[in-house]
Parts: structure tokens; C-alpha cells; sequence
């Protein structure tokens, strides 16, 4: 019986191990504040704010594929609580937008201006 435990505890530690890796990969760091119809507002980690592969990952995880999709970006340096409507310290730290719409079959990601990173094409 003390053999079956150890050998089951041992099983058990092995198996939390291995997810232990994947957890940490698939981490979600960003906050979905709310959503209004078809639009989601998101809060993203000020480090993450100016990397577009990020933004990559979480639209596809925020959005199917065959599905119009709206979705805000910002940040949250004061620690406004991320609640829709969203506070005016949230809403004064628009990082991007994205917007997919299938009906149009058109696609777009813009930085806010705000981040100096588009030279043209921001709002």
C-alpha cells in the first residue's frame, strides 16, 4: 500500500510539472474590461503596449476568424478598476485598435497616436 502511494505521488508530480511549463506559456496577462456588442475593451501590460506580436496573440485569441471583431486596446497605469464604461484614466491610455469586419472582408490594426509609433494612419 506504501509502494501504490509513493509511485501515485510520484505519477501526480510528474504530471503538475509538465503542465506547470504550459501554464506559464498560455498565460493571459491582459484583462477583457467589458464588451458592447460586438466590441471588447482590453487591457494590456504597459511592457507589451508597443509590441505588435502581442497584440497578434491576443487578437487571435479575442477573435475567430470567420467573425467581425472590434476591439480597443489600453493601458492601465493608475490601477483604474477595468470596468465598463471604462474610467477616463483607462480611456486616456488607448494603445490600438483592431477591427475585422467579414461583411467587408476587411482587416485593420491602427497604433493611437498617443505612442508615436505610426507616423500616418493613428487616431
Amino acid at each position: 500500500m506504501n509502494r501504490m502511494l509513493c509511485a501515485l505521488l510520484g505519477a501526480l508530480t510528474l504530471s503538475a510539472g509538465a503542465n506547470a511549463g504550459q501554464e506559464s506559456a498560455n498565460t493571459q496577462d491582459w484583462i477583457v474590461a467589458g464588451r458592447l456588442g460586438l466590441m471588447q475593451f482590453i487591457v494590456v501590460p504597459e511592457a507589451s503596449a508597443r509590441d505588435r506580436a502581442y497584440y497578434s496573440r491576443v487578437i487571435e485569441q479575442s477573435c475567430d476568424k470567420e467573425e467581425t471583431c472590434f476591439l480597443r486596446f489600453f493601458t492601465n497605469s493608475s490601477g483604474a478598476a477595468p470596468v465598463v464604461p471604462l474610467p477616463d484614466a483607462i480611456l486616456a491610455e488607448p494603445t490600438a485598435m483592431f477591427q475585422r469586419s467579414i461583411k467587408q472582408a476587411r482587416e485593420q490594426f491602427q497604433w493611437s497616436c498617443r505612442l508615436g509609433l505610426a507616423e500616418a494612419n493613428c487616431f
